[in-house]
This record gives structure tokens, C-alpha cells and sequence, in this order.
């Protein structure tokens, strides 16, 4: 029994990786998906000021097509699972999330988080959010962002 399944084991994962088919290659990505890989475009503007008591770098980027991305850039930073988020008005949201806060994405350093058409030309400002710890991390100075 032992040298029948030494002899047909092997020829069995043979026959197996012979028989399985290949993997699909896609031509061409959906546009949809290329929302990751889009080029950043130009820097509208890019400003240290608008955090108080962080050192946050702060990156308003606009491409070819309209659409609008921010890049934070940060090093001392450390609160886990940290989101942000846009909170319109300029009320400052120090116990949790205002009502209307728009979420754009988890904190990555320098990457891109696309800010909504809905947003824009209104005043309002940057929350950080630690869903770990259930508390705001650090709100911005109130700006606007405008709608080219």
C-alpha cells in the first residue's frame, strides 16, 4: 500500500498541476480601478500652518481632470487606525465626530485621499480620528476648498 501511494501520489500532483488552468490576465484595468494608480497632478497649494500643536505637512493637489486629492505627510504621529475625515463648518469637533463629517480615507503617509465634489467651496476643516481609541487626534485650522 505504501509503495502503490509512493508511485501514484507523485503522478496524481503531476496530473493535477498539468490539468489547471491558467490564470486570468486582464488586457486592459477598468478606469474605475485606476483611482489608486491616477496621477497625483499639481499642488494647488502645500502648507505646514494649518495644524495646531502638529507637525503635519499638508498637500492640496488638483489633476488635469478636476479631480481634487489631499496628501498628508507626517513623522511623529503614533495613535493607531487613524482616519480622516472633513468636517464642514467651522465648529471644532474636540469630543467626537461632527454629524456631517465626510470620511476620506485611512492616514498613510503621502498618500493621495480623493476629497468629494459635494465638499468643496465650503468652509470646514481636517479631522483625525482614532477608531482604536474613540477620540479625535487633531483637528486643522477652518479653509475652503475651492471648486475650479
Amino acid at each position: 500500500m505504501v509503495c502503490t501511494l509512493g508511485v501514484l501520489l507523485p503522478v496524481a500532483f503531476v496530473a493535477g498541476i498539468v490539468a489547471r488552468k491558467p490564470v486570468p490576465v486582464a488586457a486592459k484595468v477598468p478606469h474605475e480601478l485606476i483611482g489608486g494608480a491616477r496621477e497625483l497632478g499639481k499642488a494647488v497649494w502645500t502648507k505646514t500652518d494649518i495644524w495646531p500643536d502638529r507637525r503635519i505637512v499638508t498637500s492640496l493637489r488638483r489633476d488635469a481632470a478636476g479631480y481634487v486629492s489631499v496628501e498628508l505627510m507626517f513623522r511623529d504621529l503614533v495613535k493607531p487606525d487613524v482616519l480622516v475625515y472633513w468636517a464642514v463648518g467651522k465648529e471644532t469637533a474636540t469630543n467626537g465626530l461632527p454629524e456631517d463629517a465626510w470620511l476620506l480615507g485611512a492616514l498613510s503617509n503621502q498618500a493621495p485621499l480623493p476629497i468629494p465634489s459635494g465638499v468643496r467651496d465650503k468652509s470646514g476643516r481636517f479631522v483625525l480620528y482614532s477608531l482604536a481609541d474613540h477620540e479625535v487626534v487633531a483637528v486643522s485650522q477652518p479653509f475652503i476648498i475651492q471648486n475650479d
